[in-house]
């Protein structure tokens, strides 16, 4: 990573300390039979996530879950990482402005959406997902365990299983289902 990058995150990540100064998060644990509303955060990047967050998709809508999809892709012109339903959102670099604080009003409502759940299929480490993540007002929020831990309230262990987002949406079902709310 360059010095300037590295710069503009450091100061970013004071921006974003500061806004969550101002902002209170208690956890509201949620199971999945209670849970109405749930986001869901992946990497449009990578095939298997994309496959994992269309599973999801469809296990919620079943289940008469409403759910939103927010894909972040590093390459704003990519079509091929996008699925094929028009109602998810995908975000890119050119979204957020030099310190990382979003400019796309799509960011924006995600964060303020009120989610039973938030999903975060995340598995790498990128400031502009953290920024979502933290900012959000879900109510409970859940992820990846070798990410900041101060991102998620419920985090699974996946680094026996890095980059495969079907074993981490296979846990974070079967924990989320377990759940005692």
């Amino acid at each position: 990573m360059n010095y300037l990058k590295k710069l503009r995150i450091f100061i970013g990540a004071f921006l974003l300390k500061l806004k969550l100064k101002k902002t209170n998060h208690t956890p509201v644990i949620c199971n999945l039979n209670e849970a109405k509303r749930i986001g869901i955060v992946f990497n449009s990047d990578n095939e298997n996530d994309r496959k994992t967050a269309k599973e999801l998709d469809l296990f919620f809508t079943q289940s008469h879950v409403q759910v939103q999809l927010l894909g972040y892709s590093r390459f704003k012109n990519n079509k091929s990482n996008l699925l094929s339903d028009k109602s998810h959102d995908y975000i890119h670099p050119q979204d957020f402005n030099w310190f990382y604080s979003p400019k796309n009003p799509a960011i924006n409502n995600f964060i303020q959406h009120h989610f039973d759940i938030l999903i975060n299929l995340y598995q790498d480490s990128e400031f502009e997902v953290e920024y979502i993540v933290k900012l959000s007002n879900a109510g409970f929020k859940v992820g990846c365990a070798h990410l900041d831990n101060t991102m998620h309230d419920l985090m699974i262990d996946v680094s026996k299983n890095k980059d495969d987002s079907s074993y981490l949406s296979t846990h974070l079902k079967h924990y989320l289902s377990i759940l005692k709310s």
